[in-house]
C-alpha cells in the first residue's frame, strides 16, 4: 500500500511537470531592435555570430546611436570580449554613447584614451580626426560644467562653437 502511495504521488508529480513544460508561451520576440530597421536584426545577428568582429560591432554602435538609443550601444560594447573594446574605434563609440547618455566627463576621458591609442597605432585619418572633433567638444563641455548636454543647450551650443573655432588639418 505504500509503494502504491509513492507511485500515485511520483506519477501526479511527473504529470504536473509535464503540463508546466507543455503548456508554457512560446518565446516573446525581442524588443530591443524593433523600429529600428531591418539593418540592425543583421547587425545584431552578426555581432552575436562573430563577437571579435570590431567592424561589425562598430556599426551596430554606430546604428544604434543614430536611432538614439544610446543605452543598447553602450551596453553592446560593453559585452564585447576585451580585446574588442580596447581597440580605438570601439572607445570613439564607447565616448559617443557615454555623450548622449549626459556623461561628459567620462565620454571625455575616453576620447582621450582613444587619441593615446591613435599616437601608438595607426588609425585612420576619419577616426583620428573625429576623435579631435569630439575630443575638443568634451573639453568645452566639461569647461563649461555641462555634463548633460540635453539639460543645457544654451551652454552646450556655446561649447560647440568654441570647439569648432579650432580647426585641424592632416595631410597625411
Amino acid at each position: 500500500m505504500h509503494h502504491v502511495r509513492w507511485t500515485a504521488l511520483t506519477l501526479v508529480g511527473l504529470g504536473g511537470l509535464w503540463v508546466a513544460v507543455s503548456s508554457s508561451p512560446p518565446a516573446a520576440p525581442a524588443l530591443i531592435g524593433r523600429g529600428l530597421g531591418p539593418e540592425v536584426a543583421e547587425l545584431e545577428a552578426t555581432v552575436s555570430a562573430h563577437p571579435q568582429d570590431a567592424a561589425a560591432l562598430a556599426r551596430l554602435a554606430d546604428t544604434y546611436l543614430d536611432h538614439s538609443a544610446p543605452g543598447v550601444a553602450y551596453a553592446a560594447l560593453e559585452r564585447a570580449p576585451r580585446s574588442v573594446r580596447e581597440l580605438p574605434a570601439i572607445a570613439d563609440a564607447r565616448a559617443r554613447a557615454l555623450l548622449q547618455l549626459g556623461f561628459t566627463e567620462a565620454a571625455l576621458d575616453t576620447q582621450r584614451r582613444v587619441l593615446d591609442a591613435c599616437s601608438e597605432v595607426q588609425c585612420s585619418a576619419v577616426l583620428t580626426g573625429r576623435a579631435q572633433r569630439r575630443e575638443r567638444l568634451l573639453s568645452e563641455l566639461v569647461k563649461h560644467g555641462v555634463e548633460d548636454p540635453k539639460q543645457d543647450p544654451q551652454l552646450t551650443e556655446l561649447a560647440y562653437r568654441i570647439s569648432m573655432r579650432e580647426v585641424s588639418l592632416d595631410l597625411r
